[in-house]
């Protein structure tokens, strides 16, 4: 692989999928319904819940979510969706959420959302290394691709690949809607986050959009690639909880939200993205963390 994972001194447990407890509730209320779709929209995250092993910074700190309501009362049920499905979900049913969802304006009208529980550093536009970069012309100063719609006007049959009702942050949203429909290739279903990545790896499609999180722990061939930082694109992305638009979701959101405010200040939330980074990549990651979530833990403390 193309980066050392870096596993620090924390371990966290998945709940399993039927995660409930008969213990009473810690905060002396009882929740209004005690039942939760949680929503899980990508196959390989599935399994991860499945097979009780983390593969990524949101599968860890959504589990301290999980147990956290397990713990306060809350019978949770887990059900795969694809992303249309997952907003259909919220849309419809009064006690659904669904975990590392970035929030928007479009969200926001029938969902509520909880503090975040992950940090990623931001996406970036990837390619197979090429014999020469990008040209000037497309980059500015700093390096980074000045627009999307700038790249595919000087490379009308290049084709980029995005996931159905996945949200790249309202910058990149933008500039994607913007984009002739040839150029742009959705890839609906429940399996996204490898597909997409493996229609890269096998050349079917010209650039992806990805976190450097996701795609590093995907590569496994150790494929070269070429990243590009988009102009205008946030240096990292925050996920939240989105909780159904009604009473019951927003009394999970404000238990969700207590969770969080305890699981902030511990080593093992910090550990869940750390661990998943490229060494370059940490000293970005300590900057963002500490101006999110106030709170770092020592050096000793995360050293392998």
């Amino acid at each position: 692989m193309s980066f050392i994972m870096r596993y620090c001194l924390c371990f966290i447990l998945f709940p399993p999928l039927n995660a409930h407890t008969t213990e009473p509730h810690p905060l002396g209320k009882n929740p209004i319904d005690s039942k939760v779709t949680w929503i899980v929209e990508d196959t390989q995250e599935w399994q991860s819940y499945v097979d009780k092993i983390p593969t990524s910074t949101s599968n860890e700190t959504a589990s301290i979510i999980i147990k956290g309501l397990a713990d306060m009362g809350y019978r949770l049920n887990f059900i795969k969706a694809t992303g249309d499905r997952a907003e259909k979900i919220l849309r419809n049913e009064d006690n659904a959420c669904i975990s590392d969802r970035i929030k928007t304006p479009a969200r926001e009208e029938f969902s509520f959302f909880s503090q975040p529980h992950d940090l990623y550093l931001g996406q970036k536009l990837y390619r197979i290394a090429q014999s020469s970069p990008l040209s000037p012309k497309e980059l500015n100063e700093q390096g980074e691709l000045i627009s999307l719609t700038g790249l595919f006007s000087r490379h009308p049959k290049k084709i980029l690949a995005i996931g159905s009702a996945v949200s790249y942050g309202t910058e990149l949203d933008r500039q994607i809607a913007a984009l002739n429909k040839q150029n742009v290739f959705v890839r609906t279903g429940s399996s996204r986050i490898v597909s997409l990545a493996n229609m890269l790896f096998k050349n079917r499609v010209d650039y992806v959009i990805y976190y450097p999180q996701e795609i590093n722990e995907l590569n496994q061939g150790n494929i070269k690639l070429e990243s590009y930082t988009i102009a205008g694109s946030p240096p990292y992305f925050l996920g939240h909880v989105a909780c159904s638009k009604s009473e019951a979701g927003e009394q999970i959101i404000e238990h969700i939200n207590e969770i969080l405010q305890q699981a902030y200040q511990t080593r093992e939330f910090y550990c869940a993205h750390e661990k998943w980074l490229d060494t370059g990549d940490l000293p970005k990651l300590r900057q963002y963390f500490y101006e999110v979530f106030k709170y770092l833990p020592d050096s000793d403390e995360t050293s392998l």
